[in-house]
């Protein structure tokens, strides 16, 4: 889209800060032009009529105009969804801001369409659920690792390639894979999944994001939990951001 004004740019607010006096800087993860930043002017004064569309993890409209080399600037907008139930959630606050960061650090304009219906699934299975809303997290992670090229195998060894057929099984996050009985003591980073760990590795890979909240937590969520975040930072190559320890945090307090 090459014109200096654009219209009907759909997108999901990823971060805000203040600008100056009474206006904010959006980042928009957007369905056309992927990540942009928007200077809002006025934002923040008491009769802006842009604050309800700058809040962070709304999903919302925009008409557009050039502001400047790196920044676009609002001439219209409206708001598409809120989200007013689950952004008074702490747990999905914590889970929707690692996503956020995640996006911010590792977007590739190539994944835009895709990612976006990722995003807009994840987010309206948010909306919906009323439990279990660490398994929309850990799932947004898993499929959007698998989108970036990296999804783990789950069916065969990474090492010999030989079908593991055993209800209980290791996977390497080094290799990417399972791991077979012959073969898992040549990997050091191996970790041990039992029959329901496994299953629920396996399901939260495949479930639809608007069944989600369905699938029962296992016992020992919180080393899934780890497992799942390490393998996404070490397969992005990224560090460990303070959102993404927020949630190591949350789920050893609950586990």
């Amino acid at each position: 889209m090459a014109t200096s004004d654009l219209s009907d740019i759909t997108g999901f607010v990823l971060r805000e800060f203040a600008y100056k006096e009474t206006s904010k800087i959006i980042e928009v993860f957007s369905k056309d032009l992927g990540r942009i930043s928007i200077i809002a002017k006025g934002a923040l004064g008491k009769k802006s009529k842009t604050m309800g569309v700058t809040q962070r993890f709304v999903k919302a409209s925009y008409s557009l105009y050039k502001s400047g080399k790196d920044f676009y600037g609002i001439k219209e907008a409206s708001l598409i969804k809120s989200y007013s139930k689950s952004n008074k959630s702490f747990d999905v606050i914590l889970y929707k801001s690692a996503i956020a960061d995640l996006l911010l650090r590792t977007l590739d304009q190539i994944q835009i369409e895709t990612v976006y219906k990722l995003v807009d699934n994840t987010f309206e299975a948010f909306e919906s659920a009323s439990s279990n809303q660490l398994n929309i997290f850990l799932a947004f992670l898993l499929k959007y690792i698998s989108f970036s090229g990296f999804k783990p195998n789950l069916s065969t060894c990474g090492i010999c390639g030989k079908k593991v057929n055993s209800n209980e099984v290791f996977f390497s996050n080094s290799q990417a894979s399972l791991l077979c009985d012959e073969d898992k003591n040549l990997v050091r980073d191996r970790i041990f999944l039992t029959k329901e760990e496994f299953a629920y590795f396996k399901a939260l890979l495949y479930t639809k994001s608007e069944d989600l909240e369905n699938l029962k937590l296992p016992e020992n969520y919180n080393k899934i939990t780890r497992l799942i975040i390490d393998y996404t930072l070490e397969r992005l190559e990224i560090n460990r951001f303070s959102s993404i320890e927020w949630v190591y945090k949350n789920a050893n307090e609950r586990n």
